[in-house]
């Protein structure tokens, strides 16, 4: 079978003859269609296409395709949206240790870590991202190169730097644009500045915020229109950040840590009244434990693939010549791990929305394979469907996005990003790493 196969056509009926193609309409036909909003699958779908957009979805038969149409034939394949990751860090390519990692590469983001990350995770099917925390300079950048075009990549929204009450020597050296908070007036001010540096979304990175200072922060950030993503590990650091106002698919990062395995009816109450979105990043942990176990996992040809060479032989290197069992993330990745899953599963059973989101490019956390793994390990932990599971990577994190009406679904009028994979996630959801290709904005990325 051939994918690219490109027809003349009449409806769907093949002529043989010379004609002039229509560089503007692409057809994606047969296979299944899953199109985000959870409904009856379509058999035998089809696609078209016009430029970067969704002109129609149907069955096979039911959608008139014009002469010249460029035909993709996606027989034994599903079609889905592309898949959205709403927590991913452009500057780190799963390298064990942070500090040497900045201090040795920080001249080569723009030239090689920021495209190798761009062009990992869109190989990969995720056609959007919210990276949640970089150097201004150069995640203003790269957003602006891949979405003007002028670089591949997934559309990509910002939250520019971390927003923390402390600042110590390691947040420094690690974080290169974290900004201090001062009070609830400061707060607000630098709100209101990185709103008009054209950030898309704030990041607060610190449970020593008080309540008040994290109210200042929601609430301004709710009056530019920005979403608000906090990184929340403990208990009492969520049930301050509920009652300081995080809104409706403002989201909590990380989530849970060594304590009981569940947490208290105040807070659960809170964030359903708040319409609070969860965004566990569960493979940040395991994904990291998992190369600890097993550091033969950095063999993985396509982190080879996706890395220039000097960059790949010292990320693997990083987990062959250190003992990273005493790592404190490692304790939270399996001592703590089944209280952590118990809490988002009670989370669920309780109505949560959930995200999907991987935190990838951080340790043991490469982007080619980031996204799939944590929709696999969110099922695991919340016992939903494969339906929701993909709803949460596509529509939710779209509403997340504040992108709905672009993003997120396969419907007329929305960006034609795409993806095609070989197998049946409904049946395995596992299969989500077999993507065999990539559409966006109309254009076959792979």
């Amino acid at each position: 079978m051939k994918l690219f196969k490109v027809f003349a056509l009449i409806t769907l009926s093949i002529t043989v003859s010379s004609v002039v193609y229509a560089d503007d309409l692409t057809a994606i036909v047969g296979g299944r269609i899953i199109d985000g909003n959870g409904g009856t699958p379509i058999n035998d779908g089809v696609i078209l296409i016009e430029g970067d957009r969704i002109k129609a979805v149907g069955k096979d038969g039911g959608i008139t395709i014009p002469e010249g149409t460029k035909i993709i034939d996606a027989d034994g394949m599903t079609i889905m949206p592309g898949l959205i990751d709403v927590h991913v860090h452009f500057d780190i390519l799963g390298h064990a240790d942070y500090n040497h990692w900045f201090a040795t590469y920080e001249d080569r983001m723009r030239s090689d870590i920021l495209p190798s990350a761009a062009k990992a995770m869109l190989n990969a099917g995720v056609t959007s991202v919210r990276d949640l925390g970089a150097d201004v300079s150069n995640i203003f950048w790269i957003r602006d190169q891949i979405n003007s075009g002028q670089m591949i990549g997934p559309r990509t929204f910002i939250a520019g730097p971390f927003l923390r009450k402390t600042v110590t020597a390691f947040v420094s050296e690690t974080y290169k644009d974290t900004w201090p908070i001062e009070s609830p007036e400061d707060a607000r001010e630098k709100v209101r500045k990185l709103k008009s540096m054209g950030v898309d979304v704030i990041k607060t990175q610190d449970e020593a915020l008080s309540e008040a200072e994290l109210a200042a922060i929601y609430d301004e950030a709710h009056k530019q229109g920005l979403r608000v993503a906090s990184h929340i590990y403990s208990a009492d650091g969520i049930k301050t950040a509920l009652k300081a106002g995080m809104g409706p698919y403002d989201t909590i990062e990380h989530i849970g840590d060594g304590e009981a395995p569940e947490y208290d009816s105040e807070i659960l109450d809170l964030i359903l009244q708040n319409q609070v979105a969860m965004a566990p990043t569960i493979i940040a942990l395991d994904g990291l434990a998992q190369i600890i176990d097993n550091p033969e996992l950095t063999d993985d040809p396509r982190w080879k693939r996706d890395l220039p060479a000097d960059i790949y032989a010292d990320v693997r290197r990083s987990y062959r010549n250190a003992d990273l069992s005493a790592h404190p993330l490692y304790k939270r990745a399996t001592t703590d791990r089944p209280g952590r899953m118990a809490k988002l599963r009670q989370l669920a059973d309780a109505g949560a929305v959930f995200a999907v989101s991987s935190d990838s490019g951080t340790r043991g956390n490469p982007h080619h394979d980031a996204l799939w793994k944590e929709m696999v390990l969110l099922q695991e932990a919340t016992g939903k469907t494969n339906m929701e599971i993909l709803i949460a990577a596509t529509k939710t994190n779209a509403i997340i996005l504040n992108q709905l009406e672009n993003l997120g679904t396969l419907e007329t009028g929305k960006f034609a990003d795409i993806i095609l994979i070989d197998g049946d996630p409904l049946a395995y959801l596992s299969d989500m790493r077999r993507v065999r290709h990539v559409i966006k904005g109309g254009k076959v990325i792979r």
